[in-house]
This record gives C-alpha cells, structure tokens and sequence, in this order.
C-alpha cells in the first residue's frame, strides 16, 4: 500500500471519529427534555408516487417510487430536528447525505398500488428516522468519497454503472461529484445513470446543477424543465429562478 493511501486513510479514520464526537453530542449522563427525547426518533408516514416512462420495468418503477417515500421521510425528519436544535446543517453536504440516511431505513408497506391506466406506482410507508442515521450516513459518505478518490481517470471519464437497481447510492455519488465541482464528472456519471432511469425527475435535477456550475444556462434550464416534467417540484421553482421569463 502507498505512503499517500496510508495518509488518506488515516486522515478518514480521524474525520470518521471527530463526526462521532461533534455529531453525536449525547451520552446517558445527559439530561434531555421529554420534547427531545421524542425527536431522536421521528416516526414518519409517508407516500410517494411515480410515473414510469417507456422502457422502465415495474421493478425499477417500484424502486424509485419506494427511494421517494424515504427520502420524503428523510428530508421531513431533518427539518424537525435541525428545527430543535438536535441535527446540525450539512451544507453542501446535504442531498448525497439524505440520500444515504434514506436508503439504510427500516421501514414498513402500509400500501403499495399500480396504475395500468397511468403507469404510475404509488407507496406509502412508515419508517423511523434518528440522529443515529445521520451520523451513520455521513461517515458512510465520507468512506464512499474516499474510495472513489482512487477511481483511474478513465472509471470517472466512462463510469461503470452497475445493473443492480440503486438509486440512493447512484445519486448520492453525482451530488458529491456536484459539490466538489467536477461538473464535467458529474454530467457523464449522470448521463450514464439516464440510460437507466430515463424518466427519473431527480437525476435531471441534479445534471441542472451540473450545467449551472458550468455556466451552460440553456442546457441548465433544458435539464430543470425535463425534471419539472417529470414531477420534480424543486426543479419547477427553480426554473423561474434561473429563467425569470418563464
């Protein structure tokens, strides 16, 4: 193993235990008040619905429908615990965390449905989300950051995107790729991932991110429009905001 693998390595282990320290700032000689104790753990109930495209299967259909009810889950959970003082701000870091608090929870089916007549799946969950799965998710981000800094220039140029259906991973790794302003990266790696979620809302969310760091505007609003379409409400408030003659 290099001298410069070993470096990278520790410095990980030492960023791994100082998020441990700084983010986990209970232990049981703390005093909570029952109002905290409540919102360590939220119980959530959530649904979710997805129009499939031409050419997606039920199984890919149902897995990002059930990816949209957890992260919904996610992203309701954090703003009740950032809101009470529990959860800190991850920044730039935020969207590839949620993604992987999203894709470790338990959860249970309350009711899952297909519409023939519209080609949409819908879901409804509940689930629990903790403090515990954020500071799970970010040093897990932190290890994936890591290994894909040894990636070859050529895996990052022509990235191999597994077949396996994972797209809380998969767009973990565009965000990162975003935050690190590799926006060229980040628009192979998404153009990739197209080819295997064509009609997913929120990877043409993310390649609008891409084309705004990259200071390509048109095809930034070209992105957001496909992903508005596609029921990404985010990208519909977004595109007056880059286009303020829409």
């Amino acid at each position: 193993m290099s001298l410069i693998r070993v470096k990278r390595m520790l410095k990980t282990v030492v960023k791994i235990l100082f998020l441990i320290i700084v983010i986990v700032p209970f232990s049981p000689d703390v005093s909570l008040s029952e109002s905290d104790r409540d919102l360590q753990e939220i119980q959530t109930v959530t649904e979710f619905s997805y129009h499939a495209g031409p050419g997606d299967t039920r199984e890919t259909a149902r897995a990002l429908t059930l990816f949209g009810a957890q992260h919904k889950a996610v992203l309701w959970s954090a703003e009740r615990l950032i809101g009470g003082g529990l959860l800190k701000d991850f920044g730039d870091r935020q969207r590839e965390i949620f993604c992987l608090v999203a894709d470790e929870l338990q959860f249970q089916v309350l009711a899952e449905s297909f519409s023939e007549k519209n080609n949409t799946y819908s879901i409804t969950i509940k689930t629990a989300v903790s403090l515990s799965d954020f500071v799970k998710a970010e040093i897990w981000d932190a290890a994936l950051e890591e290994e894909e800094m040894q990636f070859s220039f050529q895996e990052e140029m022509e990235p191999a995107v597994p077949q396996a259906i994972d797209p809380a991973k998969e767009l973990s790794r565009a965000y990162r790729y975003v935050r690190k302003c590799h926006w060229r990266m980040a628009i192979i790696y998404l153009d990739h991932l197209e080819k295997k979620y064509p009609h997913w809302g929120a990877l043409f969310h993310a390649k609008a991110m891409g084309f705004k760091g990259m200071r390509e505007t048109e095809r930034a609003i070209e992105a957001l429009t496909s992903a508005c379409k596609l029921g990404n409400q985010e990208a519909c408030r977004e595109i007056v905001a880059v286009d303020p003659s829409e």
